[in-house]
């Protein structure tokens, strides 16, 4: 798994651990809800603390913004979180998509709905890539 640039303090509720991994990520509400089969405000609801994601969704959840389950409940783990990483951690990824992009968020909006489908699905890179190439000999 890649690692987190940024985690939050040890003392953060669910809801900001959910928020802080999916800004880092580069994903929108919309991103991840769309992927999870929920409406948008449903998402909205577990990162403001007024509904809580049950176990499954949570998982899904984990697999979408890349980040292992155990990161959503750091009192759980021994000796805390890692300390932050990086000096782009609380950066959020630009509007527009770059050329080579380094992070999920700088993808477009399709991209980004690709890799959340992809990620939720568990399906490896290597396959997805062997699929395009399969689709694209068949069009050209």
């Amino acid at each position: 798994m890649k690692k987190i640039k940024y985690l939050p303090p040890d003392g953060s509720t669910l809801a900001e651990r959910l928020r802080a991994f999916r800004v880092q990520v580069g994903f929108s509400q919309k991103n991840v809800a769309d992927v999870l089969n929920v409406s948008r405000s449903t998402y909205t609801y577990y990162e403001t603390g007024k509904t809580t994601p049950d176990p499954a969704t949570l998982n899904r959840i984990a697999k979408i913004l890349n980040v292992p389950l155990e990161y959503f409940f750091s009192s759980e783990l021994e000796g805390g979180l890692p300390p932050l990483l990086g000096d782009r951690a609380n950066q959020r990824a630009p509007k527009k998509p770059k050329l080579d992009p380094e992070r999920v968020g700088e993808l477009s909006s399709g991209e980004r709905a690709v890799v959340a489908f992809l990620r939720d699905k568990s399906i490896p890179a290597e396959d997805a890539l062997a699929i395009l190439e399969q689709l694209t000999r068949q069009r050209y």
